[in-house]
């Protein structure tokens, strides 16, 4: 006789990858010790119910990230390398749920784009791997942003 038994497998809950906590709140402040990060960091919510961390990390120097629960507990990941920008900048990320994104960041306002609280950049994503922000397809989305350390 063969006894079976079934467990959850939780694929973000490997033994040091990431670690938890019981608020949001808690979960960024590590973000930011964590990584170092010296400038703003801007929670944006897509339309995927996704949350994005753009986060300067020095002057010219910003990254992304994402806020993910688990089990009513919160943990971050970092999803992009540094970037250095002079004048703005774009590149691709995925989302730990596997979405596709292109950033962009530019100087100057433009439609589609929101403004991030350091007033240094205005941010606008791209759904899939397109640097081409002008098409047709241009769908941002992004629902909402929040500043959480200026």
């Amino acid at each position: 006789m063969a006894l079976l038994t079934a467990c959850r497998v939780n694929p973000f809950k490997s033994e040091g990858e990431h670690k938890y906590f019981s608020s949001k709140e808690k979960a960024i402040e590590h973000y930011i010790e964590d990584n170092d990060v010296r400038g703003s960091v801007e929670v944006i919510t897509t339309k995927k119910e996704e949350t994005i961390l753009v986060t300067q990390f020095r002057d010219n120097t910003y990254f992304v990230g994402e806020l993910k629960e688990d089990d009513g507990e919160f943990f971050t990941a970092k999803l992009s390398a540094n970037v250095h920008m002079e004048r703005g900048g774009a590149w691709e990320l995925n989302s730990m749920n596997g979405n596709e994104y292109t950033i962009f960041f530019k100087k100057e306002n433009e439609p589609n784009y929101k403004q991030l609280s350091n007033d240094e950049y205005f941010v606008s994503f791209v759904e899939g791997h397109a640097f081409d922000e002008h098409s047709s397809n241009h769908n941002n989305p992004i629902t909402d942003i929040e500043n959480v350390k200026e």
